[in-house]
């Protein structure tokens, strides 16, 4: 763990966390379970808000269910760094 209290995992690790928390989401009664994750890279502490990772496009994701996926990825951030 860091000294933030954080876990420490692989892009595709975290990729795989947040991918399980959409497809067990029951948000939106559950229509958002078939979307895909994003993949974390890195990116400086101080440019985001004390975690090391950021995400850019979220492929594979109806507009309806963006809101849905943003707030989970918010999630993880808060619970991971992206290990080196």
């Amino acid at each position: 763990m860091t000294s933030q209290g954080k876990k420490r995992a692989t892009a595709l690790e975290i990729r795989a966390e947040i991918q399980r928390r959409i497809s067990s989401s029951t948000e939106l009664d559950g229509d958002c379970r078939g979307c895909r994750g994003p993949t974390p890279r890195r990116t400086e502490l101080k440019q985001n808000n004390g975690c090391n990772w950021v995400v850019g496009v979220n492929p594979g994701v109806t507009p309806g269910c963006l809101p849905v996926v943003r707030a989970i990825t918010q999630e993880v951030m808060k619970e991971y760094d992206l290990a080196e």
